[in-house]
């Protein structure tokens, strides 16, 4: 498990809920879903879409309730930790197939550890990042 982090008076222990808001969420669901399944959670009145990933949730939610009404999420990136390293190539590759676009094929980096690592941009402009420590 990574060192839990200080900052003042607050303890981190990790990221969890992620949430990005859609002008297209018809596209970003159907997207998503190509990616990771049907959504776990969902509710109709409020179009809400949630993914559970492992210990966290990734949430798909409408612009128009974000603070951004017109728009899409902008410089928004997060990344989705996998158990080895040849997974990182398999799902970068389901990720491109899925309709997202090259960012940083798969590589073998040190970024905070040793890892292997890639990344690509969603259709709406979102980076997903995919990682497996080494």
């Amino acid at each position: 498990m990574a060192p839990e982090q200080t900052r003042k008076h607050v303890h981190i222990v990790g990221l969890s809920y992620v949430s990005l808001y859609f002008s297209d969420l018809n596209g970003a669901v159907a997207f998503y879903s190509a990616i990771f399944g049907p959504p776990t959670s969902v509710d109709d009145e409020k179009d809400i879409y949630g993914w559970r990933l492992g210990a966290t949730w990734l949430t798909r939610l409408p612009s128009k309730i974000g603070t951004a009404p017109e728009g899409n999420p902008r410089n928004t990136e997060f990344a989705i930790q996998v158990s080895s390293p040849a997974d990182v190539d398999r799902f970068y590759q389901e990720l491109l197939q899925a309709g997202a676009k090259t960012c940083m094929p798969p590589d073998d980096t040190k970024m905070y550890e040793p890892m292997r690592f890639a990344c690509v941009d969603d259709p709406f402009g979102v980076r997903i990042d995919v990682y497996c420590p080494r």
